[in-house]
Formats: C-alpha cells, sequence, structure tokens
C-alpha cells in the first residue's frame, strides 16, 4: 500500500493523527474560526453517501475535532480536507 504525507498551515489548523484499532483517528483544531465552514463541508461529504461507518466526527470545545476515519476511507478524508483547502499538498509516496 502506498503511504501518503500531507501538509498544512500550521498557523491556522493542527492535526494529530494516531491509531485507534484498525481504524485512524484525527485531533484537529481550527485555530481560525473562519475554517469551520470547511471542516462542515468535510462532514457533510461524508453524512451524504450510504456508509454509516466510514468516519466519525465529534465537536468539542475551542474548535477541536475528534474525526475516527475508517482505514479504507482515509485517503477520501485527506482529499475531501484538500479540496476544502484544510490542507495544502498530498502526496502519494
Amino acid at each position: 500500500m502506498m503511504k501518503v504525507t500531507y501538509k498544512y498551515d500550521e498557523n491556522v489548523l493542527g492535526i494529530k493523527e494516531s491509531a485507534n484499532g484498525d481504524d485512524i483517528e484525527f485531533s484537529i483544531t481550527l485555530l481560525n474560526s473562519e475554517l469551520k465552514k470547511n471542516m462542515k463541508k468535510v462532514r457533510d461529504f461524508f453524512d451524504e453517501n450510504k456508509v454509516l461507518t466510514d468516519i466519525h466526527y465529534y465537536l468539542h470545545p475551542n474548535n477541536k475535532y475528534q474525526v475516527i476515519v475508517r482505514s479504507d476511507f482515509y485517503n477520501e478524508f485527506l482529499i475531501q480536507l484538500f479540496k476544502q483547502q484544510l490542507l495544502t499538498e498530498i502526496a502519494w509516496v
């Protein structure tokens, strides 16, 4: 399987990624409240598909998000973050 790397502007958000069983857990902190609408569009994308277990999305105080992504939706999640300009670059290496 190809590894994916990504970049983002650390002045506007923070991302931590860790394993959660077979899934991947993202802790995302928006340092710029303007990005909330972008994050909502990512959630809406997954809410609109037919798969109920693709991501689990939790909102915490202070613009912190916990997103648990099923491993087979990992690439799609990163692509959606990129489409909403939350990531600045994605590369498969």
